[in-house]
């Protein structure tokens, strides 16, 4: 009902013209003065006759408009890929459930690797050399 509002103001607002035209009242006519009009002679040139337009003057259908018929293909392929995407989604399982479970499984996966242990006092110089021996590239390949 709420498209056909327009529809039902235009036909009370008629009901309303006629009852008062019936009734003995009549609409007035409206008054303007040329020399108030912002336009001088406006209202002189919208009384004036004009040409009424021919059917020939309506223009030819355009030519680059998509047929029906290709409207139809077009709507029916994008149900066709909207249903298809619907199962494709309705296929995968649902992920957002048991968030307690995935971290708890990723935490299990993801061991961090052992803690770097600092040298005892009596140790450093050894540490020192083994810190160097690793940090030494490895030697280049001769050709």
């Amino acid at each position: 009902m709420n498209g056909c509002r327009a529809k039902y103001s235009s036909l009370a607002a008629g009901v309303v013209v006629l009852a008062s035209c019936a009734a003995g009242g009549s609409l007035a006519e409206p008054t303007a003065q040329a020399s108030a009009s912002p336009v001088p002679g406006a209202i002189s040139q919208a009384e004036k006759g004009a040409a009424l337009p021919t059917f020939a003057s309506i223009p030819s259908a355009p030519t680059d408009v998509r047929p029906f018929r290709g409207w139809v293909a077009a709507i029916s392929d994008t149900q066709r890929v909207g249903a298809q995407t619907a199962a494709e989604a309705a296929a995968e399982p649902w992920t957002l459930s048991d968030t307690e479970g995935f971290a708890d499984r990723a935490r299990a996966e993801a061991t961090p690797p052992a803690p770097m242990t600092e040298p005892a006092d009596g140790d450093t110089d050894a540490f020192v050399r083994d810190m160097i021996r690793r940090a030494t590239p490895p030697p280049r390949a001769s050709h």
